[in-house]
């Protein structure tokens, strides 16, 4: 039976020699990694978003395409709700105040004519208060007290005034109606003419009075 040899010796005469005089080593290192499977390449993390950018949205499916940003549309007339009165409306309108004050004309000349008969000078102050009240009291009474005439009325329509669409006062009033009756028929009525040519459709008695005419729209 043989004996089994001591590996020692050989281990001791192998680490005597030397690095020149031992056998060399295959390196296994290049064959293990080239066996190896590749990793996958990791994806860069993102960018952090930038301070004061826009964050980039996407429309969701079916969603319109982004339209350019418009201003709204400037708001018609003085105010919300309201537009200026046009001229074919305020013309009517001036018809009928016009034929009402025919009529109360008529009702003060048949009463004083009555009154003549019995007391002569009583019937000429009753032609006279009455002319002028009817004549020159009729339009400021109504801008005073609420902007509308009956004929304004008849298409919602007011004076006010210009500056803040408050109600006037008796000497705007006043005012309104001297250029009404003599101011606006002087040069082949261009005051009249000039609600064509204002763009808040004013007239002279409006211009010189601080007044508007505005209806609800």
């Amino acid at each position: 039976m043989e004996t089994p040899q001591d590996p020692l010796p050989e281990v001791l005469e192998e680490s005597a020699r030397s690095p020149e005089e031992r056998p060399a080593v295959p390196d296994l290192a290049p064959a293990a990694a080239a066996d190896a499977p590749s990793a996958p390449p990791v994806a860069a993390p993102p960018a952090p978003p930038v301070a004061g950018a826009p964050a980039a949205t996407t429309p969701p499916p079916g969603a319109p395409p982004p339209q350019a940003w418009a201003a709204p549309a400037e708001v018609a007339g003085p105010a919300p709700g309201y537009a200026f009165g046009g001229a074919g409306e305020r013309l009517v309108a001036y018809i009928v105040d016009s034929l009402i004050i025919a009529g109360l004309l008529i009702v003060v000349f048949i009463a004083g004519l009555l009154i003549a008969v019995i007391v002569p000078l009583a019937g000429l102050l009753v032609w006279l208060i009455g002319g002028l009240a009817v004549g020159i009291g009729y339009f400021p009474y109504f801008w005073v007290k609420g902007g509308q005439t009956p004929g304004l009325k008849m298409f919602q329509m007011r004076v006010v005034r210009d500056h803040d669409g408050g109600p006037i006062g008796i000497g705007s009033a006043l005012l309104r109606l001297f250029g009404l009756y003599v101011l606006d028929g002087l040069v082949f009525y261009i005051g009249f003419i000039w609600i064509f040519i204002d763009k808040r459709n004013r007239c002279w008695h409006d211009l010189i009075a601080g007044t508007v005419v505005v209806k609800r729209a």
